[in-house]
């Protein structure tokens, strides 16, 4: 008797696309469909002052021992000021629990098991479209996932009034999900007085929001990308939020975020919800790393290092933002219409493009050009040199030709 004989199993259409990369051989490909920050070098950089905080974690480093189960609470202590704000953490005086987590994905696990555990409906809802991991780390918990209207795929724009009639119809209990800035794939965000929309209708619902945060800083800045959750959580009584700490400071490969939760709740402490998350999150895994929480707290705790950090994520948003005018006005001027306007307005890393599968797969074979499946692209990973190169072989497709846009 054998247990694992199995056959190759079938890829996604993501990790087909993966697997399609790594194996093209050609120099000149070009990859828009991974999610990282890349410079004109084609380079994913590490930050100057994350290298010269790592220094000095490495001169000063005298035990490699566990932390708590919970992780580092002073990575949780910053990155929660660094994502509410003073006001908001002395409002909620005792009533927010923290953990550091090893990345983004595990927020997610440890979300959807926590909706699964203290909700009555064990059912979440999420936009259409959403990242697909959000939808499969939701599923392997057991959640019941509903979708939401938030985008118009053929219009390009964020279809607000359809994701208030779905959110409308949440039964109290629901929980929804919601990306806390630069929304991937589509790079539409909510507007203040639209978030401040949503947190009213989920008061009055009774539907529980979990925010998802990953590009904070690389969409409108490092305050002002935070405002809407702000917003939400003045309004809301309580509040599911992950933060994954791989874009902001440029520490992908070293897994670090943080997952709190915010509530009224007479009873609780922040003690108790630090106590219920870490239970949570060792079913999971056992401690998260520790290596880039203690350097973004070395790089925090330095004002010299925090404000280089700042001007190298703000530069980092200027490049993001110079390449979305770019890209925009070279599609527009191929195709001498405003159609790809949408481009320009649109906020962080990623955008969606209206190219059928036949489309995107003619691109990978015949131009080397690399998008997700759903037609993301990655704008962050464009080199300006790139620009007249991709616009034109995108317009190239047959579909392009005489369609009137």
């Amino acid at each position: 008797m054998r247990h694992f004989d199995i056959l190759n199993p079938n890829l996604d259409s993501t990790r087909q696309m993966f697997n399609e990369l790594e194996n093209d051989l050609r120099s000149s490909k070009i990859d828009l469909g991974i999610g990282i920050y890349r410079d004109e070098r084609g380079e994913a950089p590490v930050f100057k002052a994350v290298k010269k905080a790592e220094k000095i974690l490495f001169q000063n480093e005298n035990s490699k021992s566990y932390k708590s189960p919970s992780g580092n609470k002073k990575y949780c202590e910053n990155i929660l000021e660094l994502v509410l704000g003073k006001k908001i953490i002395n409002d909620r005086n005792g009533k927010i629990g923290s953990i550091q987590i090893p990345g983004a994905g595990s927020g997610l696990r440890i979300a959807g098991e926590l909706i699964k555990s203290k909700t009555k409906n064990k059912t979440i809802s999420v936009p259409n479209p959403t990242w697909g991991q959000q939808t499969f780390m939701f599923q392997k918990s057991g959640l019941n996932v509903l979708k939401h209207d938030y985008y118009d795929e053929k219009n390009n724009f964020l279809d607000f009034d359809n994701m208030l009639k779905c959110i409308n119809n949440l039964k109290s209990g629901d929980a929804l999900l919601l990306h806390g800035c630069c929304h991937n794939p589509t790079g539409a965000d909510l507007s203040l007085e639209q978030w401040s929309i949503v947190a009213n209708l989920c008061k009055k619902n009774g539907v529980l929001p979990f925010i998802d945060l990953v590009y904070q800083g690389l969409g409108h800045g490092i305050n002002e990308d935070v405002l809407g959750i702000q917003n939400l959580i003045k309004i809301v009584p309580e509040v599911i939020l992950t933060v994954s700490s791989s874009k902001t400071f440029g520490v992908y490969r070293d897994r670090c975020g943080l997952f709190a939760v915010i509530t009224d709740a007479e009873r609780v402490t922040s003690q108790s919800l630090e106590t219920m998350l870490s239970e949570i999150a060792r079913e999971l895994y056992f401690h998260p790393p520790d290596h880039a929480a203690s350097i973004i707290n070395i790089l925090l705790a330095d004002e010299n290092l925090k404000e280089e950090w700042l001007s190298e994520l703000s530069s980092m948003q200027n490049r993001i933002v110079s390449l979305r005018q770019q890209i925009g006005k070279s599609f527009q001027d191929k195709r001498q219409t405003d159609f790809f306007s949408f481009l320009k307005s649109q906020s962080g890393m990623f955008s969606l493009l209206p190219i059928s599968n036949e489309g995107i797969i003619e691109l990978r074979k015949k131009s080397g050009i690399y998008l997700m499946p759903d037609g993301r692209i990655n704008i962050a990973s464009v080199r300006e040199n790139q620009i007249d190169f991709i616009t034109t072989e995108i317009c190239s497709l047959k579909e392009f030709q005489g369609r009137k846009i």
